[in-house]
Parts: structure tokens; sequence; C-alpha cells
């Protein structure tokens, strides 16, 4: 199967915290279990460079917007990789392949007559002589009357014409905008609401959160959007007339989907739209709630303008993980950030607390006691300690090696079928009940193994080569949701590869491992809280 995994891709105007990667990391599971099942899998995500959220923030750091993306992009990298996010492809949306291909998709559905001419009246400020970019604008949202200061209300969840806020302001001055004439392109999202309608009727793996979004969309009518705006930042417009104005980064950045995915798939002389559409394809979009409209709307009517008209997509999207019962804030730095979590922690306690503790149905909390509390519970004194404990019995009492011995054919059923289900699970974004469902089968065997004392010597020698079984295909198993984990399982017991499918390892020797996890004093749970207070601005 022809497998493409979309994370959303991170704005490069600041560093990234938990709450965004509890929202991405999906994505690396997803991409990860595909490859163990054999699928040609490409997973992609990357910097997106344009916009005023860029130049905002360059500014802010005395920064060129060019200098400003280099540097998060840089950063983002390295933390991904540290955080153990195995990305095919992490691109930037400020390269000439891009750039290019998105002029060609904009010049495409142009001569289709899916994108048009029209003339505008647009917010623009006296004071500062100029057009105002949207996020120079703040005003209040037309549904709700809250104040937005972004394209979409974080009340009501509506995606915002700038043209239809209330009460309009200059960001940069504060003083009142007026509004002038100018002419801009716009995209005809109107003319595939038939297209969004039987993407939704036929969708399969979609949360309920981006359903309920749609219909809703659906429902009050899709509407066309603003393709161009006045702008310096971003890429330029490929026809006539609209020279000092860019591409609107809201179509340009979801193009980053196809465009990164199109140059991996040419570099193998692979035909791209065999991965975008047919049977034997599947693309998931994983990102978090606000970018629903996005990827299930917006998206798919661009593609079906560009002949793509039946993607088997998968939209995996989050409700919003809190810290500690408050929102996560980059500006008020009540966050716990990357790359402190890679430098100070063992990376694969966080990837399984924010699995297990995954805003999947509703919003959650991280907090620091719920998060030692189960690493302790689950990865040390379970996993952790059925897994050395089994190894340490080979290593002392059967010199290192496996014991031969048969597995009962109702424990190797109840693996393949562990397979099954957690698969299952996996391709659903049921990742709690995953990794729930993993621990229940360790604590089952794990009790077995505790009950071998003082039974006969072929009861015995049968109990730990089964308990040595178990922990084969844990290696397998474990290997998306936690793969240093995985790893260090296999090279105990010298694995050299991994598959999606049951597994057995009938003789050889093993190597003693001396912990997988180590428990984490309790005082961390005051010491964090009390650093995450002080470090709030």
């Amino acid at each position: 199967m022809n497998i493409i995994v979309g994370n959303a891709w991170p704005y490069a105007n600041g560093p990234l915290h938990l709450g965004r990667i509890a929202v991405w990391l999906p994505g690396d599971v997803i991409a990860r279990y595909h490859r163990l099942m054999g699928d040609d899998v490409i997973f992609l995500s990357g910097t997106d460079c344009h916009g005023t959220p860029v130049t905002m923030r360059a500014k802010e750091e005395g920064l060129t917007p060019l200098e400003t993306i280099n540097k998060y992009h840089e950063e983002f990298k390295g933390c991904f990789k540290g955080l153990g996010f195995s990305f095919d492809v992490f691109d930037k949306t400020h390269n000439d392949y891009h750039a290019n291909k998105v002029k060609e998709f904009i010049l495409e559905l142009y001569n289709k007559g899916y994108i048009y001419e029209k003339e505008v009246e647009q917010t623009f400020c006296e004071n500062c002589n100029e057009f105002l970019s949207d996020r120079y604008i703040e005003g209040e949202c037309p549904h709700c009357n809250s104040v937005v200061i972004d394209e979409q209300c974080e009340n009501c969840l509506e995606i915002i014409e700038y043209e239809e806020l209330l009460n309009k302001k200059c960001k940069i001055c504060g003083n009142k905008a007026v509004v002038k004439t100018t002419k801009h392109l716009f995209f005809t999202l109107s003319k595939f609401e038939k297209d969004v309608r039987r993407l939704l009727i036929r969708q399969r793996g979609w949360r309920d959160n981006a359903q309920v979004i749609v219909k809703r969309y659906l429902k009050e009518g899709l509407r066309d959007k603003a393709v161009t705006r006045d702008f310096n930042w971003g890429v330029e417009v490929p026809l006539e007339g609209y020279e000092d104005k860019r591409i609107y980064v809201w179509i340009e950045a979801v193009m980053g989907y196809l465009t990164s995915s199109i140059r991996v798939l040419e570099e193998r002389g692979e035909d791209w739209r065999n991965y975008w559409e047919g049977e034997d394809s599947r693309v998931y979009f994983v990102h978090g709630k606000d970018n629903i409209p996005f990827h299930t709307v917006i998206f798919p009517a661009i593609l079906a303008g560009l002949g793509i008209k039946n993607p088997n997509l998968h939209v995996i999207s989050s409700e919003y993980i809190k810290l500690e019962g408050k929102n996560f804030s980059a500006v008020k730095n009540w966050a716990i950030w990357a790359d402190y979590v890679i430098e100070n922690y063992n990376i694969d306690e966080f990837r399984y607390y924010l699995l297990l503790n995954s805003p999947e149905t509703k919003d959650t909390d991280f907090t620091w006691r719920d998060f030692v509390n189960t690493v302790n519970r689950d990865l040390v004194n379970l996993l952790n300690n059925y897994v050395t404990k089994t190894i340490g019995i080979v290593v002392e009492k059967f010199n290192s090696k496996i014991p031969e011995s048969v597995l009962d054919k109702e424990v190797r059923n109840e693996i393949l079928n562990t397979y099954f289900n957690i698969g299952d699970k996996i391709e659903e974004g049921k990742f709690k009940s995953a990794l729930i469902e993993i621990m229940s089968l360790i604590k089952k065997y794990y009790k077995k193994l505790n009950e071998l004392e003082g039974k006969d010597q072929n009861k015995y020698v049968s109990g730990i080569y089964e308990a040595i079984q178990i922990i084969v295909n844990l290696s397998n198993l474990f290997e998306p949701f936690m793969p240093k984990t995985a790893e260090d399982i296999r090279t105990a017991l010298n694995i050299e590869e991994n598959i999606w499918s049951y597994t057995e390892k009938k003789k050889g020797e093993i190597s003693k491992l001396e912990n997988l996890f180590k428990r984490i004093d309790k005082k961390i749970i005051n010491d964090e809280t009390k650093r995450l207070k002080e470090e709030k601005n």
C-alpha cells in the first residue's frame, strides 16, 4: 500500500513545546507502523516559512525573515530528531521547488476557472499608509463577537475573512482602520461543496471533531477564499498585475504536502498521483483541532480542482492538551519546551505518556504528578521489571541462552491477535487504547512469570521460554510508540530486524539488560512545577 503521513507544518515563529508535540506524535506512530507492515511510506512535514507570524517574529528578534526561518527550521529538525520522529521529509516552504510547483498549481486552477479576479474592499491604515496584512488587523468575530487576532476565531472556530471583522484596528499603531478598494484573486471554494460532501460520506478514520466541523461548514455553505494578499514575503503570484502581492499562506502552505511528496516520488521515478488517490493508497493528515477546516474542506477542494477527486483521507485531528490545568502558552512561557525534555529525560517516557494521555476525543491535561506516577507504574514497575527479570533469569540460570521449549498454541494465537488489534487501533487513531492493551498483555504474563517459582523443571523452562517470546514480540509492538525502548530490547535479545507480525526466537544467546527505565524520584514533581511557575512571564 502507498502511504502518505502528513503532519501539520509548524510556523517558523518560535520554539516547540509539548502541547504541539502531543498533537503531532501520532503521525510518527502511524508511519512506523505502516513501515513495519511493509507499506511504502512517505512521512512528511516541514517548516511553514511565510506569512505574517514569521515577519512579526523576525522583527521581534531583530532578524530578517530568511534568518528567522533558517534558525527555526534547524531548531525544529533537531527537536524532532531528538524526540524520535522518523520523517522521510522535513521540508520548508521557502525553496525554489515548492515555489515553482505552487505557481504551477495556481495557474492550473486559474486556467480551469477555479481562480478568478475580483475587486475587494480591503483594510488600510492611513497612519501607516499601507494595506494591512491579516496579522496586523485586530477585530471582533462577526459570529460570536470575540476578539480575533488570527484567521480563525479561537472561540467558535469559524475561519474568518478579515474583511468580515467588526471594529477593525491596526495592530501596529492601534489606530482605527479604514477600507479601500484593491484587486485580488479568489479560489472558488463554493464550487466544491459536492466534492467535500462526497469525501465526508466516504470517509473512514475521521475523528468526530473533524466530522462535526465539516458538517457545520457544509450546512452554512462554502465561501470563496482570497488567494492573494498585499504582502512582500511569500511565493510570488504567477500572473501579470500582481507583482506587489503574494500567494496567501493558507493555500501555499497546504500545497506543501503535494510539493514535498511529488519531489520525493519524482526522484524515485514514481507517479505521485498513485499515492494521492486509488484503492491502494492512503493519506493521513495529523494535526490539531484548529487546523481541521484546512485539511478537511479547503485542501480537499484544491485537490479536486487539480483532478484528485477521490483521495483516501484519514484525519487524525486532536483536541487540546493542557499543562497543569491551563492552556499551553508560548507568550506567557507556560510550557514544557521540547529541547528541555530532550536534554533532561528519557524521550520514550514522554512519548508513552503523551500517547496514553492523548487528546483523542476530548481535552486532556499534562501534570507532572501524573507523568511521574504513570512512568513509575507502567514503564518501571511493569514493563522494565518484566523484561529485566526475564532476561536476568536466562542470563543467570540458562547461561545466557534461550532454553529449548515449545510455545503453547493459545499463547501464540493471543500474541497474533494482539498485532491485529493494535494495528487496527493505530489506523483508527486510538493510541491510548492500543497502549492499554499492550500493558494488559504484559501484566498478565508478568503474573505468570512470578508464579513460576516452585514449578517443576519442565513447566519452569516452558514458562521462561514463553516470557522470552512475549518480550520478542513486545519489541515489535512497541516500535511505533517507543522506538528506542524497542531497539534496546532487540539489542539485548540479538534480534536484527523487526516486522509487524508474530515472531519467535527459538534459540540464541541474549545479553544482560540493566534497565529500560529508571524510577523517577517524586521530588521531581515539586521541582518541575516550581520551575514552571518561576519561568512564567
